[in-house]
């Protein structure tokens, strides 16, 4: 085929191929969650300012800050997160390939023999290059659901990363709790046991009966058995912590700080449209969507004929020597338009199925973008009423510390009697231990709320680490 012959071929079809691209592609939209412009009935709270990516350090514990970097290189989950995104990337330069030409190239050798004549020699070395041109989008829109699959796979990781430092900062301070919850046990056994050698000594001087002796040494006994719970749930807790380090339970860090000495960092605080570009769950939910809208307008092309241009070209002669020798090489130009004329409706079905999985994600990311919504509410619910709870928990146990001073002497003085100062007794062990919980509560909250609010991520993903989607 010479030149003229491919370029009337090309020249004959191009109107009709073109005609068919009106309309052909869907340009991607982002659907609208019908954000409100603020958060509903809440004024904007704090500096409006998100934290670093570093969120945990508003905290103040520089060992939560150790566990943190420890976590991030060791743990299963983010390993196996930067592997997605690795396979992501493979299927992105696999899906963008159709863009350029493709060359091959062959060396040959042969002999044959026909008949009666004499057995010949054969070499050859050849070349073809083949192009599809891309008229109705099939191979961009193949590589644009590539990139936006990697991109998938890169917010994935960051919510792979946010849920584990969230857990982690959790089970931290869940440890540090059960630290005091421990210690507040541990100086209730000691109230307990002082009240208990009292009655002893008054029972020696006929002054209580044994009834009232029992009580006390059922208190002490029912204080006793709540410490190996605490230190049960202490354990588990360090397992956690283990699991999340990728270490065995036996490895697991022992933290033996206060919850009490920590700052509780300032409430953040930001608009719904910031949540959207900053949540990697909604951004995930949004490069879905986005990599459907390019399967569909794929799918669309896949129906039209293609149009595929060749050229091949080498050597050939019946020695090596004589490979590249005059009137040994050959040259071959094709173009080709091929397409479908029956399959059964299986092109079209698979449009039909491109466009019911948009239509899905669609409603996955506004549900996302919803749910990321009452997230925040929830979380900033959280962190105002167990302020509340603690400041009137932290009150009622002072009130209980004072109540059973004033009835342990007014017992001692004989103005009340035992089941007075018992009961003083039971409301100061209750009243201390809900300190502790509503406090770690406070902690859960804040972590809520940063998770929530997308953590110290601020929506980029760094073109180092986009592969294929970065072009």
């Amino acid at each position: 085929m010479t030149m003229p012959v491919l370029r009337s071929i090309v020249v004959l079809c191009l109107p009709v191929l073109l005609a068919g691209c009106a309309g052909l592609s869907d340009a991607y939209r982002r659907p609208d969650p019908n954000a409100p412009a603020e958060w509903l009935g809440r004024p904007a709270a704090g500096d409006g300012q998100f934290s670093d990516r570093q969120w945990w350090s508003a905290f103040g514990s520089a060992e939560l800050d150790r566990l943190m970097l420890d976590a991030q290189s060791a743990n299963h989950d983010i390993r196996a997160a930067a592997a997605r995104v690795d396979q992501a990337r493979a299927r992105a330069r696999i899906a963008s390939a159709g863009l350029y030409p493709s060359l091959s190239g062959d060396l040959g050798a042969g002999r044959s023999k026909s008949g009666g004549s004499e057995a010949s020699n054969s070499v050859s070395l050849g070349l073809q290059a083949s192009y599809e041109i891309d008229l109705w989008g099939l191979n961009r829109e193949t590589a644009r659901a590539g990139e936006a699959a990697l991109l998938s796979s890169r917010f994935g990781q960051e919510v792979v990363r946010l849920s584990l430092t969230s857990d982690l900062a959790n089970s931290y301070f869940q440890v540090l709790s059960l630290n005091d919850r421990l210690r507040t046990a541990e100086d209730n056994l000691v109230v307990a046991r002082r009240l208990l050698a009292l009655v002893e000594a008054q029972k020696a001087a006929g002054r209580v009966s044994a009834l009232e002796l029992e009580r006390q040494r059922s208190q002490l006994a029912s204080s006793e058995a709540a410490v190996p719970p605490l230190r049960q749930q202490r354990q588990v807790a360090r397992d956690a912590l283990a699991v999340l380090l990728a270490r065995n339970p036996a490895d697991a860090p022992d933290p033996q700080a206060s919850l009490r000495p920590l700052a509780l960092p300032a409430v953040v605080s930001g608009v719904p449209a910031q949540l959207i570009e900053r949540r990697p769950d909604v951004r995930r939910a949004e490069a879905d969507l986005r990599a459907a809208n390019a399967d569909v307008n794929a799918a669309r092309a896949a129906v039209l004929p293609s149009l595929t241009l060749g050229v091949g070209g080498g050597w050939q002669a019946g020695t090596l020597g004589a490979l590249f020798g005059s009137g040994s090489g050959f040259y071959s130009l094709a173009a080709t338009l091929a397409g479908t004329i029956f399959d059964g409706g299986r092109k079209r079905g698979q449009v039909e199925v491109a466009s019911a999985r948009r239509a899905e994600l669609v409603e996955n990311y506004l549900l996302a973008v919803r749910s990321s919504f009452r997230d925040v509410e929830d979380a900033f619910a959280g962190v105002e009423e167990f302020a509340r709870q603690e400041a009137q928990q932290v009150e009622a146990a002072a009130h209980a510390r004072e109540a059973y001073r004033l009835a342990e002497l007014r017992y001692k003085a004989g103005a009340v009697d035992f089941s007075t100062v018992l009961d003083a007794q039971r409301t100061l062990l209750a009243a201390e231990s809900a300190v502790d919980q509503v406090r770690l509560a406070r902690f859960t909250a804040h972590v809520g709320l940063y998770r929530a609010l997308g953590g110290g991520w601020d929506g980029t993903i760094a073109p180092d680490q986009l592969g294929a989607a970065g072009r």
